[in-house]
């Protein structure tokens, strides 16, 4: 019988919370599992609490850990400016709008998390107390509330991650032992990634303000896919070298525009192994024999070359060098808000949990909340510990076929041959819904 309750009670809240349910939630599943109610709101807010509280101990530990194994590896590559990290944000809400959000800084070399600062610019006691803010009932309560206030940001929701990432700086040598730099110009760097999507999203706008361009032959979904995977992939092949990733671009578009009588494939790779085709046909000898496949068309390339001059500045291309991701950050982000869920409503000490709890995941496995449970005292039993084994095991045993070539090959053929379909149900049906279909 800890903080007001029992185990039994504890343990429901906590397995609830790691599935993003709460207390209504709690209470539908005991009564149409015919079950009592667990837990009244008081007795559910000091549990809150006590879960906050373990796992703060435990993803502390665990962020400490990963950042003494992210300095050895850096120190081992006798990197001389401190460590590699990558840094996200993400908010309760799409569009940056909401009230609460995170900020998580990632180790490049151990893609760990090595910290993380939650949020928040809402605090439902201050919201109660403020009717009563002339009153000295008001005063005696702010000073003891000041430690406990749950808002911790001034400012718009898109300033959150700029003050986080500030805050977690200032404190990696406390927290680290990992200085800031000094005397260091700091170049934000291109997730490359977003950058494919932003090439993407620029051809899709194009097709949808262009009328005609669209359509069987022309610019399709499928197209759009293949040359923002192209140049993604020109980037990450070339990412040491702003000339060469600019020339790898260029390259996948005038591969696109080849012809059996006007080949354009000088800059494309050479060799048995190279992704063009036409170029692997001539090492092998056998050019003879060699069909292209039918070419984009002229007024394709000539409607979507803007697009390629604007996204292959030498200042965008510059950012991109390195050829860094934030794929990690948005699988963490990812794994809070399943926890946190954006449709349902809660403070953010609900967030604290979650962000905690999915720190130790992301950094540990599921293991780790065996850890969680030591610290609030709960026995670990059988039925947890190998399901804990069974989840671990599962998820290295994934991440190892998902990294395969055959298997980004196979997702990537899945995609396309879905986008194809969809391009000619669109061609054959029409346009049957949309923002001003009906004008």
């Amino acid at each position: 019988f800890i903080k007001n309750a029992y185990e039994i009670n504890r343990r429901i809240v906590i397995a609830m919370r790691l599935l993003g349910i709460g207390l209504q939630g709690i209470r539908k599943f005991c009564a149409f599992m015919e079950l009592p109610r667990p837990v009244f709101q008081s007795v559910y807010d000091s549990i809150i609490d006590h879960i906050c509280t373990a796992t703060k101990i435990v993803s502390d530990n665990s962020m400490s850990n990963a950042a003494i194994e992210e300095k050895r590896i850096s120190a081992e590559k006798r990197e001389k400016n401190g460590i590699t990290v990558s840094g996200d944000g993400s908010w309760r809400k799409r569009g940056f709008s909401f009230l609460f959000g995170f900020v998580s800084l990632i180790g490049w070399d151990t893609d760990k998390i090595i910290d993380v600062v939650v949020k928040s610019k809402y605090c439902k006691a201050c919201e109660y107390w403020k009717k009563k803010e002339d009153t000295e009932e008001y005063s005696e309560w702010l000073e003891s509330h000041a430690n406990e206030c749950q808002a911790n940001h001034d400012g718009s929701a898109g300033k959150m991650e700029v003050d986080a990432a500030i805050e977690m700086f200032q404190r990696s040598e406390k927290l680290h032992d990992v200085k800031p730099y000094k005397n260091i110009t700091v170049t934000k760097k291109e997730c490359v990634d977003h950058v494919q999507k932003r090439m993407g999203t620029h051809l899709r706008n194009l097709k949808k303000r262009t009328k005609g361009l669209g359509g069987k032959g022309k610019l399709t979904g499928k197209l759009i896919d293949e040359l923002s995977i192209y140049f993604r992939l020109a980037i990450r092949r070339n990412c040491q070298s702003v000339e060469k990733m600019k020339i790898a671009i260029w390259a996948t578009l005038f591969h696109k525009l080849s012809t059996d009588d006007n080949p354009q494939h000088d800059d494309c790779p050479t060799g048995e192994d190279s992704w063009c085709s036409w170029q692997k046909a001539k090492s092998l000898g056998t050019l003879d024999t060699y069909t292209h496949k039918p070419p984009m068309s002229d007024e394709i390339f000539n409607a979507i070359k803007p697009i390629y001059e604007q996204l292959t500045t030498d200042d965008l291309l510059t950012r991109c060098i390195g050829g860094y991701t934030q794929n990690s950050n948005e699988n963490f982000n990812s794994t809070v808000w399943s926890m946190a869920p954006k449709t349902m409503n809660s403070g953010k000490k609900i967030v604290d949990i979650a962000t905690n709890i999915a720190l130790c995941i992301f950094n540990d496995g599921l293991m780790s909340i065996l850890y969680i449970f030591e610290t609030m005292k709960m026995k670990i039993g059988l039925n947890s510990y190998q399901l804990c084994t069974e989840v671990d095991e599962k998820r290295v045993q994934k991440a190892e076929r998902s990294l395969s070539d055959g298997a980004k090959q196979a997702r990537i053929d899945l995609k396309t041959g879905r986008k194809e379909k969809e391009d000619e149900e669109m061609e054959l049906e029409g346009q049957l819904y949309g923002a001003g279909i009906a004008d």
